[in-house]
């Protein structure tokens, strides 16, 4: 547990949505600490967003409204102004959960520290520990993530993935620098859900196998062959399936008879 006052720089992206960028200001302003900045990103709006932002200079560290190129793009461009220890992301209309977030948030350390959100109504939380494995089976929860800024700084959102580039960038130092991870099983944000992610499901989980095989396969190659062992498709194929939580019971019973014939019949490595 940390113990040192940290900076939190909160990054909001909005897009044409005054009444959910007024939202999201009011929860910012009920935050019970001190050491934060807040930087919105508006993507040029022509709706009341302007005035929003002008009424609520008090509390804005950074303004800035411009034509970007999409949501990871305006993402990748608060990035640039931040000077907190840690940075959190919020879409115009999402909601701290409470007054204490960041004071709760304070107590933990790790390079990447997850949390539990409301999504659309849906209760999403995390677990006390999140392997990697974990987190590639039951994904993230974007406005509960907390990054130390020098992981952000290197590695950004990759804005060729124009669905999941928020969930590689988690997955990505990981995998590759092996980041340290503290989860918190507490509700950090309250969002409105209906994200363009879920509503085109199936370029999702098509990014997501994309991003398995060039981020997470190339540095977990021997654990990934050993998998392969039972199905060389099978790590592919359970990102798709665990999005269908109801089969989740089936999925361990077949796990559980996957590693009993694994072990009994010694398979031939893949090459």
């Amino acid at each position: 547990m940390g113990t040192t006052i940290r900076k939190y720089s909160i990054i909001v992206v909005t897009f044409n949505n005054a009444n959910g960028l007024e939202r999201t200001l009011k929860s910012i302003r009920q935050l019970d600490y001190a050491d934060k900045e807040v930087i919105v990103i508006d993507g040029g709006s022509k709706d009341g967003t302007l005035d929003v932002m002008a009424q609520n200079e008090d509390i804005i560290t950074v303004a800035v409204s411009e034509n970007d190129t999409g949501i990871y793009n305006a993402m990748n461009k608060g990035i640039g102004h931040v000077t907190g220890d840690y940075v959190v992301f919020m879409n115009a209309g999402d909601l701290f959960a409470n007054p204490e977030v960041l004071t709760l948030v304070n107590s933990y350390d790790g390079d990447i520290i997850l949390g539990g959100e409301s999504y659309g109504g849906q209760v999403r939380m995390m677990k006390e520990q999140m392997s990697l494995y974990d987190i590639l089976s039951v994904g993230i929860n974007h406005q509960a993530v907390y990054y130390r800024r020098e992981v952000l700084q290197k590695y950004g959102f990759d804005e060729s993935y124009k669905l999941t580039a928020d969930f590689k960038s988690v997955v990505e130092p990981l995998a590759k620098d092996k980041a340290s991870v503290s989860c918190i099983t507490e509700i950090l944000a309250v969002c409105e859900g209906g994200g363009v992610s879920k509503q085109r499901w199936r370029d999702t989980l098509t990014e997501k196998q994309h991003m398995i095989k060039e981020v997470v396969e190339p540095f977990y190659r021997d654990d990934y062959q050993k998998f392969a062992s039972i199905s060389n498709d099978m790590l592919d194929d359970f990102i798709v399936l665990s999005h269908f939580r109801s089969l989740y019971p089936l999925l361990r019973v077949l796990a559980k008879v996957a590693r009993f014939l694994n072990a009994k019949f010694k398979h031939i490595p893949i090459d």
